[in-house]
């Protein structure tokens, strides 16, 4: 991929890391509002559901990262909008391509973030699961894949870029925790008579920030120089030139870190194959 092309990509993946904790706080609003109107309590599912999708917020606007560092002593320091992981990646993105990165909200991406909320904010705790799940599961092969990527196109140090250093890399990094946490959750709330659906919901769940990836590299194929390393069979990930087999494999590694059944496993297997 060549540095005009990462230049078109950047904006837009900027736009969705800005957008995805507001869209994950906010998603909650109708599901308080629909128990008041009811006058009743919030259901086990959702309250669950929500304790994670708040700790999401709570990390993408760097709070997770500050104070296991700093203690306690680290939470006046919440407010630094720099820790923002949304602006640890435009800090890395604009040292890269050598100018200041803003914002795109094109058409594709404004779409596809309505989509996201549409999905995190269902009444249905299922399909609001399936759909926190199904983002959190792409954003993480996606951050990796769009690592290797600005390496190889800019021979970039991968620990030199913060915004991935802190997720994947360090003696103890984030990811690992992030997937126990979304296996135990899945373990309290998916019983084994609804596997199905919520493989369903699951598969267009992740499908929505694929198919986002998709037509954010037909622009850049269109808007580039035309050369395009990436395939689109199986799965794609904004920037990792790797093969169909690979990715499959990547993505049934993903899927066995959650530690989720093997039925779940080989039919989603089957699906991203």
């Amino acid at each position: 991929m060549s540095e005009d092309q990462v230049a078109i990509l950047m904006p837009e993946y900027l736009a969705m890391s800005q957008a995805f904790s507001y869209l994950q706080a906010e998603s909650q609003r109708d599901l308080i509002f629909d128990a008041m109107h009811h006058n009743r309590d919030r259901a086990r599912d959702i309250e669950l559901t929500s304790m994670v999708a708040n700790f999401n917020c709570w990390d993408e606007r760097g709070g997770y990262r500050r104070v296991p560092q700093g203690g306690k002593a680290a939470l006046p320091d919440i407010p630094v909008i720099e820790n923002l992981h949304s602006n640890l990646f435009r800090k890395n993105a604009s040292r890269l391509l050598g100018r200041a990165v803003r914002t795109n909200y094109s058409a594709t991406t404004k779409r596809y973030l309505y989509s996201l909320y549409a999905g995190l904010s269902s009444k249905d705790p299922l399909v609001g699961c399936a759909y926190m799940v199904g983002f959190e599961l792409h954003a993480a092969d996606m951050i990796q894949s769009r690592r290797t990527t600005l390496v190889k196109t800019f021979e970039a140090r991968s620990d030199d870029l913060e915004n991935f250093r802190s997720h994947v890399r360090g003696e103890d990094p984030a990811e690992k925790y992030h997937r126990e946490m979304t296996s135990r959750l899945l373990g309290e709330l998916v019983p084994a008579d609804l596997n199905g659906r919520f493989l369903n919901e699951f598969d267009r769940a992740y499908r929505l920030s694929l198919l986002w990836c998709r037509d954010l590299l037909r622009i850049v194929s269109r808007e580039g120089d035309g050369h395009s390393e990436i395939e689109h069979h199986g799965r794609c990930h904004c920037g990792s030139a790797s093969s169909a087999s690979e990715r499959h494999e990547s993505f049934c590694s993903s899927m066995q870190l959650l530690n989720l059944p093997n039925v779940w496993i080989s039919a989603l297997a089957r699906t991203w194959r």
